[in-house]
């Protein structure tokens, strides 16, 4: 799942967008952020090629990404985890270190009762991947369980409200996202955690589509009369 060169100034041009949107102006005193997310329910490491494609490229195309903090949030049908991830990390192929539990029979959710939750910093104590400082948000266990865009949103709007664009890797076609709905059950709920900021910090990289959460938004509101028409 390597990004074209297309895919890759097109992906130059939608970030460039998203940073200097007046809409998602930073906060006084806050240094750019961004975040990487990786869908592994499907093919890991062709997920990982593309993430490192898009490093390589932002990096390339502009200073601003020389020393921006960043994050990879891992995106699972059971669970969503994340950790603080340079960009030169990734790009020599250590995204994915430690970033799972190392069984799923055994690495059960364990809350140490003095850990503290830190939501600037985004740690507690849970589960072996967690121990090492990270976020881990256990999901109702079902191997028939599709990923969850609506537990997604409220993830990164808890744990990573200060990253000004989050960019959404998923290994699958545009087609594809859509016959699944973009992994929404629940329209309402999406645009609610969508708002009020992160539809403008979103993008989702397909593999032949690139998707903004603003458009995402605008496709749920259109979807309300369709619906509504067909229910009639």
């Amino acid at each position: 799942m390597a990004l074209t060169p297309i895919q890759k100034l097109e992906l130059n041009k939608r970030v460039d967008r998203i940073f200097h949107a007046p809409s998602n102006a930073p906060a006084r005193g806050h240094q750019p952020e961004i975040a990487f997310v990786t869908d592994v329910s499907g093919d890991i490491d062709a997920v990982h090629s593309s993430v490192r494609d898009a490093v390589a490229s932002l990096k390339a195309h502009d200073r601003m990404f020389q020393n921006m903090r960043s994050n990879m949030v891992y995106w699972g049908r059971e669970e969503i985890t994340s950790k603080v991830t340079p960009m030169s990390f990734i790009l020599m192929g250590n995204a994915f270190d430690h970033a799972f539990p190392c069984d799923k029979k055994t690495a059960q959710t364990q809350v140490d009762p003095n850990s503290v939750l830190n939501t600037d910093q985004g740690s507690e104590v849970t589960g072996s991947f967690a121990d090492r400082g990270n976020v881990v948000v256990k999901q109702d266990e079902d191997v028939d369980k599709s990923l969850d865009f609506e537990a997604l949103c409220a993830y990164l709007k808890l744990y990573h409200a200060r990253c000004r664009c989050v960019l959404v890797f998923v290994d699958r076609s545009y087609a594809e996202l859509e016959a699944q709905n973009f992994y929404i059950s629940d329209a309402e709920a999406a645009k609610e955690q969508l708002n009020p900021f992160l539809k403008y910090r979103l993008l989702i990289l397909a593999r032949d589509r690139l998707l903004t959460g603003s458009e995402l938004m605008m496709r749920l509101i259109r979807q309300q009369p369709e619906e509504a028409c067909q229910q009639s």
